[in-house]
Order: C-alpha cells, then sequence, then structure tokens
C-alpha cells in the first residue's frame, strides 16, 4: 500500500523529529519532577505543585507529539471536539461522585 493512500485521520504528515522533541520534553519534565521529590528541599505545597505542573505540561507534550492532536484540519477539529467532550464527562462523574459521598458523609454524622 502506497503512503499515499493511507489515510490522514487528522493528524497531519508524520515527521521524526516531532517524536524526538517530545521524547526530550517527556523526558526533561520526568526528570524534573523526579528531581523535585528526590531532593526535597520545597515546603509540600511547594512540591506538589512543581509535580502536578510537570504532569499537565507532560500529558499536553504527549497529545501534540505522540497522539498529534492539532486542529488544522476537519477531522482534527472533531478529534479535538471528542476530547473535550470526554473531558466534560469525567470531570462531571467525579465532581457529581465526590459531591454525592460527601453528602453521604455528612447526613450520616
Amino acid at each position: 500500500m502506497d503512503h499515499a493512500d493511507q489515510p490522514d485521520f487528522g493528524t497531519g504528515k508524520k515527521k521524526l523529529g516531532i517524536y524526538i522533541g517530545g521524547l526530550l520534553a517527556c523526558s526533561l519534565l520526568t526528570l524534573l519532577a523526579f528531581a523535585a521529590v528526590m531532593y526535597g528541599q520545597m515546603a509540600t505545597g511547594t512540591l506538589f505543585a512543581v509535580v502536578y505542573g510537570a504532569a499537565c505540561i507532560q500529558f499536553i507534550v504527549q497529545l501534540l507529539c505522540f497522539i498529534r492532536l492539532n486542529t488544522q484540519t476537519p477531522q482534527g477539529q472533531m478529534n479535538v471536539m471528542a476530547l473535550v467532550f470526554t473531558a466534560v464527562i469525567l470531570t462531571s462523574i467525579i465532581v457529581g461522585s465526590l459531591w454525592i459521598m460527601w453528602n453521604l458523609g455528612y447526613n450520616m454524622m
């Protein structure tokens, strides 16, 4: 099968540089979080913020570099909308579950 005949699925052209850049960025973010925990020279709240921030940035890097999420094509826009819809559903399930558990705990006391 010729490479030109393969479907795009809204991800654009595959380039090795994007994957290598993503690998380097994810490795650096992982090392940042590891070093912050290993050396432990920060307060607990600051340490949590550094690790959480590195994880969020790494998630975005993985979406852009490895999954190649973009809005350049109509299919890419549909992929982004599917991700946003998934995030909304997960957020409503998690927040709703926590709200129910908190109310049950409050009403049982």
